[in-house]
């Protein structure tokens, strides 16, 4: 009975009911990871999601913070090309594991993005506590921007001699 079961679950996995799929924030949130780790001018190929260990969205007064953690595989095509659905995985092709940040506003637009995508080994070089500040600063630079103001906020004394 139990490898039976055990099948099942393999089954699936493979078949990918055991997955959740992304709310539109996370979707639109991978699309901008997703280009603008192909203008990094150092990547040469194009990358396809292999998997997503993470997908998180946070709704905020100014709009939708969306996190992700997933894993990038190189393909065997040009990365102006990376949209195209006739790129598949290279086996053996490079790996890359990211962290995207994404802050949205109200209407969809990007406020905000950090995309951190290291080679597979080169991954423990940055320090996990600064990716999570530039995480973080993504996420709070537009939280302050509907506080208010009071009057003679931005007044500043000007001497009469220094003008």
């Amino acid at each position: 009975m139990w490898p039976m079961l055990i099948l099942l679950a393999l089954w699936l996995g493979t078949v990918g009911l055991g997955r959740a799929e992304l709310t539109a924030a996370q979707h639109q949130g991978l699309q901008v990871a997703l280009e603008e780790f192909h203008k990094h001018p150092r990547v040469q190929w194009a990358f396809q999601k292999t998997s997503m260990a993470r997908a998180t969205d946070t709704p905020s007064e100014v709009g939708t913070f969306v996190r992700l953690e997933f894993t990038l595989q190189q393909t065997g095509c040009w990365k102006k090309d990376w949209k195209r659905a006739e790129c598949k995985v290279k086996p053996g092709g490079r790996k890359r594991k990211c962290l995207a940040c994404i802050m949205l506003g109200r209407e969809s637009q990007v406020l905000g993005r950090m995309v951190h995508c290291p080679i597979e080994t080169q991954v423990q070089q940055e320090p996990k506590e600064q990716q999570e500040a530039r995480c973080i600063r993504v996420q709070q630079a537009h939280e302050g921007s509907h506080r208010y103001y009071f009057p003679g906020q931005f007044a500043f004394l000007q001497h009469p001699g220094s003008g």
